[in-house]
C-alpha cells in the first residue's frame, strides 16, 4: 500500500462498513462452533471449517484496523458468553449447508456493497480479498449440495428463439383480470425469496423451542407465521405461471429444548435474516414489471421491517443492541453541562 493511506482517515461509509461485517463476522464464528460441534457428515463439516476461518480471519483483519486507527473494537459475540458448549444440535446438516449458503451469498453482496463505497487503498484491498474468500465459500457450498441432491435449482424455462417487443400496456398490470406469465428475472426473485422464507422459518422454529424467556418465544413463532404468510403469497404468483416452487425445510429442525445460542445472539441472528429480507424485496421490485408484484413486495417489506423493528426493541430493552458508529449530536453537545 501507498505511504498517504496512513494520512487518510477512514469515511462514515468505510467504518460503518468495517463495523457491520465485524459484527457479523462474529455472529459466524458462534454459529459455525455450534455446527461443528454437531455436524456429522464429513464433507459438510469440511464446508463449516471453512467458512469459521473465513469469518475469524475477516474478524481478527478488521480489528487490527480498529487498533491502528485507535476506534474502539465493538464487543460483538464473545464465545464464551453466547454459545453453550455441548449442546444438543438443534438443526440438520442439510440446514446447516443451506445456512452457509445465504450467509455466503449476503457476504458476497455485502462485500460488494462496501468495495464500491470505500475510497482508502488498504480497504478497498481488503473487501477485494473478502469477496473473493466468500465467493469461494458460496461455489464450494453450492458443489456440495448439489452432489447431495439438495440444492435447490432456479426453474428451467424455455431458451427465446426469436427477437420480440412488447406490443401491449397489459404487460405491467396484474390486479384484474388473466395476469401475463412471469419474466425469468421475476420468477428468479419469488424462487430466492421463497428460498430465503424457507430458512428464516426453520431458524424461528428452532429458535422458539429454546429461548429462555415466552416473550422471546413468542417473537419466533411470530416469524415462523410471518415467513408461512409471505412463501404463500410467492408460491401463489409462482403457481400461477406454472412455476415449481422451493422445496421445505421444515425437517431439518430438531426436537431439542436446549439453547446452543444465547437469546441476544439468536434474536441478533433474526433480525439479521428480517433486515436481509427487507433488502431482497427492494431488489425484487427493482426487477419486477408487473405492479401486482411490485405491490406484493412493499407488503413483504412492511411485515418484515415491522418485525424486525419488534426484535430491535426487545433487543433495546434488555441492553443488547450495540450503538453503531454515528455523527455526533452537534445540539447536545453545545447544550452540556459544564
Amino acid at each position: 500500500m501507498g505511504e498517504k493511506t496512513e494520512f487518510v482517515k477512514l469515511t462514515c461509509a468505510e467504518i460503518s462498513s468495517l463495523w457491520g461485517t465485524f459484527l457479523n463476522d462474529n455472529m459466524v464464528i458462534c454459529v459455525m462452533t455450534h455446527f461443528l460441534e454437531t455436524v456429522e457428515d464429513p464433507e459438510v463439516k469440511t464446508i463449516l471449517e471453512e467458512t469459521l476461518q473465513v469469518a475469524i480471519n475477516h474478524k481478527d483483519t478488521i480489528e487490527g484496523i480498529f487498533l491502528k486507527e485507535n476506534i474502539v473494537v465493538p464487543q460483538g459475540f464473545p464465545l464464551e458468553k453466547h454459545v453453550v458448549s455441548n449442546a444438543p444440535r438443534l438443526f440438520s446438516d442439510i440446514f446447516y449447508m443451506q445456512f452457509v449458503l445465504q450467509l455466503a451469498r449476503y457476504g458476497v453482496i455485502s462485500h460488494t456493497s462496501s468495495l464500491t463505497m470505500s475510497a482508502r487503498e488498504d480497504i478497498c484491498q481488503m473487501y477485494h480479498d473478502f469477496l473473493n474468500q466468500t465467493s469461494l465459500v458460496y461455489q464450494h457450498a453450492v458443489f456440495c449440495m448439489q452432489k447431495k441432491g439438495v440444492f435447490v435449482r432456479m426453474p428451467l424455462m424455455n431458451y427465446p428463439e426469436e427477437i420480440d417487443f412488447v406490443d401491449e400496456k397489459k404487460f405491467l398490470t396484474g390486479w384484474f383480470g388473466r395476469r401475463r406469465a412471469l419474466l425469468g428475472i421475476e420468477a428468479t426473485h419469488l424462487m430466492m425469496n421463497a428460498i430465503n422464507n424457507e430458512v428464516g422459518k426453520a431458524t424461528c422454529i428452532g429458535f422458539s423451542q429454546v429461548a429462555s424467556e415466552q416473550i422471546l418465544r413468542d417473537y419466533f413463532l411470530r416469524g415462523k407465521h410471518v415467513c408461512t404468510h409471505l412463501m404463500s403469497s410467492i408460491h401463489e404468483v409462482l403457481e400461477e405461471s406454472d412455476v415449481p416452487t422451493a422445496m421445505s425445510w421444515d425437517q431439518n429442525v430438531t426436537n431439542s429444548t436446549t439453547s446452543p445460542f444465547s437469546d441476544q445472539l439468536m434474536l441478533y441472528i433474526v433480525g439479521t435474516l428480517s433486515f436481509l429480507g427487507v433488502a431482497a424485496y427492494g431488489t425484487g421490485i427493482s426487477t419486477s414489471m408487473r405492479r401486482d408484484i411490485i405491490s406484493m413486495y412493499l407488503g413483504f417489506m412492511s411485515k418484515a421491517g415491522a418485525f424486525g423493528e419488534h426484535g430491535m426493541d426487545l433487543m433495546i430493552e434488555r441492553n443488547w443492541l450495540e450503538q453503531p458508529p454515528q455523527f455526533e449530536d452537534r445540539e447536545k453537545i453545545a447544550k452540556r453541562k459544564n
